[in-house]
């Protein structure tokens, strides 16, 4: 595993300081030679699955998210997309302001790309292994939904079209503005399936905040303007953030890191069961 003093030495980085430490990497902001600004990323054992993350930046080759400059081993070097989150955004300009940069860079991201598809991109049923085989036990009081949800992810992956490689993780605090204002997509999962799969984490963003994640009227308002941008139909938006809203309950619950884990749990269960009503 390489160290952050070897990176710098083999990249010739400088000014190196620790942006995060996560579960699953260390990243630190660093100066090239000529100045410039980059991200260096070391991915820890329990983060090497973002491996195809990483493969499917050079897939994207700079077209609405990051560029990935140089990888070795579990060290990745990485355009810095800047500082200023869609979350600043959506709090200063509000909602529709976020929403039409989110689907603007989601356009970006589901055109085609000169690069080959990459081969080790995870498939979208693999994805959502945990719920579609009920691998864990949920709170009774949410079990038939997650249950229905189940069998809506299971409809959905039996049923999905235009199948292409999907960044698998795009919310308010994946998506940022560098100094000239140009929003690009970071940090992606590199899944491969349904595009309409790409807008389901959104709903459940920002996060810890359920009083504007649970409310009925702006999951129809996300619904229908995603649909106008993007075409694709409100019903099958809001089935695929149902079935990621149970997925990532489920991971939460199965495999907590943190008590903010469980409470993000309880968040989107509540939302599966707005969405489950309007969907009725």
């Amino acid at each position: 595993m390489i160290r952050i003093e070897d990176a710098a030495d083999n990249w010739h980085l400088s000014d190196v300081t620790v942006v995060a430490d996560t579960p699953g990497s260390l990243v630190y902001r660093a100066r090239q030679p000529d100045g410039q600004s980059v991200i260096a990323k070391l991915l820890k054992p329990h983060g090497m699955g973002e491996l195809a993350g990483m493969d499917y930046l050079t897939w994207r080759s700079g077209s609405g998210a990051i560029r990935l400059i140089a990888r070795q081993d579990n060290a990745c070097l990485l355009e810095d997309a800047g500082t200023r989150l869609l979350e600043d955004l959506r709090e200063t300009d509000g909602e529709a302001a976020a929403t039409d940069v989110f689907a603007d860079v989601v356009a970006q991201l589901h055109a085609p790309s000169p690069q080959p598809i990459p081969g080790h991109l995870i498939p979208l049923h693999q994805h959502f292994s945990a719920l579609v085989e009920e691998q864990v036990s949920m709170p009774a009081a949410h079990s038939a939904n997650v249950t229905w949800a189940a069998g809506v992810a299971r409809a959905l992956l039996a049923a999905q079209a235009n199948v292409m490689p999907l960044h698998g993780d795009l919310h308010h605090e994946n998506i940022l503005a560098d100094r000239h204002g140009q929003w690009r997509a970071i940090d992606p999962h590199g899944l491969i399936g349904d595009p309409v799969y790409d807008v389901a984490n959104f709903f459940g963003n920002p996060l810890g905040r359920p009083d504007i994640t649970c409310k009925e009227d702006r999951i129809r308002l996300l619904a229908a303007r995603l649909s106008a941008a993007l075409g694709h139909d409100e019903e099958t938006l809001l089935r695929y953030a149902a079935a990621h809203a149970a997925l990532s309950a489920c991971w939460s619950i199965g495999d907590p890191v943190s008590d903010e884990d469980l409470e993000d749990a309880g968040h989107r269960l509540s939302f599966l069961g707005t969405v489950r009503s309007i969907l009725a």
